[in-house]
């Protein structure tokens, strides 16, 4: 009897804290949904195009979520790429996603094992192209994050729903 109650009462706080991390009560990876996302696709030639991400209101944003999650795990651990990673041959097609914040954040990285704050207007990070990870911080910082297998999988799922509009 002891030992039902235990695993009821161990049940119901599962169901507790899932609930509350699904509502947003748990703490926010580095880039939420509060900010405007845009989707840069860069030609081998320079040129950009951009595309506001805009999910229809009937959307289940659990797409972007998960995005997001992916995202910032790339933001947790940055280093400084080496001359040659950096150089600025020919440009090769890229897409990027870029963060604008509306006013300044506060931000705490791990840069070459050691922790850096910044305000941060505006973050981009490479999804698909020859950097994949590459972190462009206020479109003058580049540092190379890290190598997340998961990453270009939940793009794809976001771009598929954006396409769906």
């Amino acid at each position: 009897m002891l030992r039902r109650k235990i695993s009821i009462f161990g049940l119901s706080l599962a169901i507790l804290f899932t609930s509350l991390f699904l509502s947003g009560c748990s703490p926010k990876p580095f880039l939420t949904k509060d900010s405007t996302y845009v989707i840069l696709s860069v030609s081998p030639s320079g040129m950009t195009q951009s595309e506001l991400v805009d999910l229809p209101w009937n959307t289940n944003t659990a797409v972007l979520q998960k995005f997001l999650l992916e995202a910032s795990f790339v933001l947790s651990d940055l280093q400084t790429p080496s001359s040659t990673e950096v150089s600025k041959e020919a440009p090769l097609q890229a897409t990027r996603i870029q963060a604008n914040f509306h006013q300044p954040k506060r931000m705490k990285f791990v840069v070459d094992k050691h922790v850096l704050n910044l305000d941060v207007q505006s973050i981009q990070i490479e999804v698909e192209g020859a950097h994949v990870g590459q972190v462009i911080i206020n479109q003058t910082l580049v540092l190379q994050g890290i190598d997340n297998p998961n990453l270009q999988p939940a793009f794809k799922e976001l771009t598929d729903v954006l396409n769906k509009k």
